[in-house]
């Protein structure tokens, strides 16, 4: 086994142990937002890149429901070159950056700050410049992970962030207390069900791993925020099993990309109960141009990873990077993957100096 898989595995095994321990500490998170204030003015920015980016364009699905604010997702480069124009006093920032050390991210809460913007950070590393610099910090240490592949920071995170929807949902009266309990107390609940999915998962790509390791391809769907987790497949596969891989929302396969089936290409669908009904037609029109496809997640057919995933209207997303995590990190042990990808991430790293210590 590679070592970046093996520590991956580590993560793998711990992360919902972890993560019970970041949402014990909720309340807190919570309590130092009481002085933001939101009015019909306000607008909102997340800023992240690869994995954060991810967690800010599922955030934003929360944050429409909670605060009826659609946020602005953004790459921290993006922001400083373009969207800054638009912010205004007033405005909220949310940066999200594991290590703390992304200079565009950093940038970017420097000049919200000038711009005299409301900021808050997000990061696993105490002392780190994106800590230092934002007005409001949250050090979020069970997401520490000393190998290039994150896995408990993806969801950690998120959790994160979710966390702070909430807590300004409350603060500026747009949910109840009990309101407020109930959405944490069903992220708790999925939380729970991390190992029980990654186990599952486990056991099913071990005995079905040569529907993975014959495609050199792959093309991974997903609807809505779960498109997220599709992009979380495709870019771990490509780092890790130097596949060359795309995520797309499902709907948008449909208008263009279902046009393509090269050779030994795989199309992953992610399929929660929302998406049931429309993945079914998606995956029988699928079928019937005798393209490979593999369904995963809720009453798969035979042939795919079934999965019980449970009902929810804003947090599938917690039940399905354990499933993404564990595909690629089953899938890298059986086969022996693991260290191109880490070789050719530290190189871009260093060359383009993107971080700032």
């Amino acid at each position: 086994m590679k070592p970046e898989i093996k520590a991956m595995l580590g993560y793998l095994n711990s992360t919902q142990i972890s993560l019970d321990h970041l949402l014990k500490r909720a309340d807190h998170i919570i309590s130092k937002l009481d002085s933001i204030k939101i009015n019909s003015s306000t607008n909102i920015y997340f800023i992240g890149n690869g994995s954060s980016g991810e967690d800010a364009r599922i955030a934003a699905f929360l944050s429409v429901k909670m605060l009826g604010i659609l946020p602005h997702c953004s790459t921290p480069y993006s922001f400083t070159h373009g969207l800054i124009d638009a912010l205004k006093p007033g405005d909220i920032l949310v940066a999200i950056s594991q290590t703390g050390t992304s200079h565009e991210v950093v940038e970017s809460i420097r000049l919200a700050n000038k711009k005299k913007a409301l900021t808050i950070a997000l990061t696993a590393t105490e002392g780190s410049p994106v800590a230092i610099e934002a007005q409001t910090s949250y050090i979020l240490s069970e997401c520490v992970e000393k190998v290039d592949y994150k896995v408990t920071g993806v969801l950690g995170l998120l959790y994160g962030l979710w966390i702070v929807i909430l807590g300004l949902a409350y603060h500026n009266k747009k949910i109840t207390k009990n309101e407020l309990s109930e959405n944490l107390n069903e992220i708790e609940s999925l939380n729970g069900r991390y190992d029980e999915l990654v186990q599952v998962t486990t056991d099913w790509v071990t005995k079905n791993i040569e529907i993975f390791e014959k495609t050199r391809t792959l093309t991974v769907l997903g609807t809505a925020d779960i498109s997220e987790t599709a992009m979380e497949f495709a870019i771990k596969s490509i780092e890790v099993q130097s596949r060359f891989s795309m995520a797309v929302e499902t709907e948008e396969f449909l208008h263009g990309i279902c046009a393509a089936s090269p050779t030994d290409n795989l199309i992953i669908m992610l399929v929660d109960p929302r998406s049931e009904a429309y993945s079914q037609k998606v995956y029988e029109s699928i079928r019937s141009r005798h393209q490979k496809v593999l369904w995963i997640g809720s009453n798969a057919p035979s042939e795919g990873l079934k999965l019980d995933i449970k009902a929810s209207k804003y947090y599938t997303t917690a039940q399905l990077f354990p499933v993404v995590h564990a595909c690629i990190i089953t899938w890298a042990i059986l086969k022996d993957y693991g260290d191109h990808g880490s070789e050719v991430f530290a190189d871009y790293q260093k060359r383009l100096k993107v971080r700032e210590e």
